[in-house]
């Protein structure tokens, strides 16, 4: 038999509510107990006497639960945004600057309101200037995942119809999701949030910088390329129930989606507003559409085959625009000159294959082949957990033969080449945002991790005070339990509390 119980410890000369487990067996209990501070201790009893019934309760003062207010009112939360100093000065680093520079070795990071002044050796100190001391430690751009399903609420398909470009994810993007801290605690500062693959056409993207605790509108990095999400292959088809279920009706329904986006543009063009009649309806599904075909809007392919690959590309040829990117490209190396020539960008995994039949043909070269033929390529996860270590998977390209930079670009610059935001992020250079990591070794080994992660001059993670914060979660959560407990029975409700407002919407 199991025993559970709980009781006010000052009985036993331990503050708060105890809680407690143990198996029974005979008359001996063996278990584990909490106390009110979230330690978790082991316990043994013995029967002492027999068992008798008692109904009267203690009546407990119960405490007021007043915890410190975050920002979003979470574990991890912080109690206000970064400080963005005026000057800050990283010194005697192993800079890795993914630019013209290269590697540099003791050599100092000079930022100005949150923007990079200067990346070399010996830079002076302007006054006031905070200093970080790198002696001995590595500092690289940060790390930027170009396929991420993550901070989405509600699910990333819409699979209610196969057409759904008029979905989009900046209507579901949680800016409170705690995979947003874990990130950067992996070294990453921005990724790409897409509708998932279950459509032909799917919905718009949204391309983010990692602010914790800030409003959804400062995450978004506006003059990020727009894009549209396709798909083809397995995932499409087995939508049961529902047109196309095999590859020819996924071309062929992506052919007449492009069609009806011409035949819709060519009716408001007609459209003679003196005429006294009614205006062609508006269409959003076809406007997402029909941007794609004019350049105003990337078109982001989930492609597994070679095959595959090249119907998208002549299609998209046919109709006279170029397929921005094919997300994981399994078999890219197969087709590395087309892609090369189409102009597609691949973005693959560094040795996901065989998990299902379209990707049998996955190789772990299959990002240096394409690296070798010229193509520029990114690495991505499209898995959240996997994003938080993205840096170890650009070191694993280094055994497949790609040098150390050209490695760390597949996670750094490649992408933001792809988002359209090389001009802002991908390197350590003049006049770009200040978003870097400070890691204990070389980026690229498994035994290393991010000491500290910055965006636009702010520091949004630090390992120090990570490791304290741990501890006030464990304490606020064992607060927490304690007047829970207090509550009789009936009362206690599985809700979340009311979620906290943010700095700015509290003044």
């Amino acid at each position: 038999a199991r025993l559970f119980m709980q009781f006010l410890g000052d009985t036993i000369g331990i503050p708060g509510t105890v809680r407690l487990s143990a198996q029974l067996q005979g008359n001996e209990l063996l278990g584990l107990g909490e106390n009110a501070s979230g330690q978790i201790f082991s316990w043994a009893g013995s029967r002492v006497t027999p068992f008798m019934i008692n109904d009267r309760l203690a009546e407990a003062a119960k405490p007021q639960l007043n915890l410190a207010p975050r920002f979003p009112s979470m574990e991890f939360g912080v109690s206000a945004h970064p400080v963005q100093p005026e000057h800050l000065l990283v010194r005697n680093a192993t800079i890795w600057t993914q630019g013209p520079q290269g590697r540099l070795e003791n050599a100092d990071l000079l930022v100005r309101r949150g923007k990079i002044v200067r990346v070399g050796q010996n830079i002076a100190a302007p006054t006031g200037a905070v200093i970080v001391d790198a002696t001995g430690l590595h500092v690289t751009p940060g790390l930027i995942d170009p396929h991420l399903h993550t901070a989405i609420l509600g699910g990333v398909n819409e699979t209610g119809d196969a057409i759904t470009s008029e979905t989009r994810i900046i209507d579901v993007f949680n800016p409170d999701e705690i995979w947003t801290y874990r990130l950067l605690a992996g070294g990453m500062t921005a990724g790409t949030l897409y509708h998932g693959s279950a459509n032909p056409i799917g919905g718009t993207n949204l391309f983010v910088k990692l602010l914790w605790g800030a409003l959804p509108s400062e995450m978004i990095v506006e003059d990020a390329r727009p894009g549209l999400k396709f798909a083809l292959g397995e995932n499409v088809k087995r939508t049961p129930g529902r047109y196309p279920n095999t590859r020819m009706g996924v071309e062929q329904i992506i052919k007449d989606a492009l069609i009806a986006a011409l035949e819709y543009e060519q009716k408001h063009k007609n459209f003679n507003p003196r005429s006294g009649l009614i205006p062609p309806r508006r269409d959003l599904q076809l406007e997402s559409i029909l941007e794609v075909l004019r350049g105003k809007r990337g078109s982001h392919v989930h492609a597994y085959r070679a095959d595959e690959m090249l119907t998208m590309m002549r299609l998209a040829e046919e109709f006279g625009f170029r397929v921005t990117s094919f997300e994981h490209a399994v078999e890219g190396y197969k087709i590395a000159q087309e892609l090369k020539e189409h102009g597609a960008i691949p973005v693959v995994w560094t040795d996901w294959n065989s998990f299902k039949v379209e990707a049998y043909d996955g190789i772990r070269y299959n990002a240096a082949l394409l690296d070798y033929a010229g193509v520029l390529t990114t690495l991505h996860s499209d898995h959240t957990q996997l994003s938080t270590r993205m840096n170890w998977e650009a070191g694993r390209m280094v055994g497949k033969g790609i040098t150390e930079e050209e490695a760390l670009n597949l996670v750094t610059l490649n992408p933001a080449k792809l988002m359209g935001v090389a001009h802002r992020l991908g390197s350590l250079e003049t006049g770009k945002d200040a978003d870097f990591v400070i890691w204990s070794g070389n980026p690229l080994s498994a035994f290393t991790h991010a000491r500290q992660t910055w965006i636009d001059g702010r520091r949004y993670f630090d390992r120090e005070a990570d490791l304290l914060m741990r501890k006030e979660v464990q304490q606020e959560r064992a607060k927490i339990i304690q007047q829970i407990l207090l509550l009789p029975a009936n009362e206690r409700r599985q809700t979340a509390p009311p979620r906290g407002g943010r700095p700015q919407e509290l003044e």
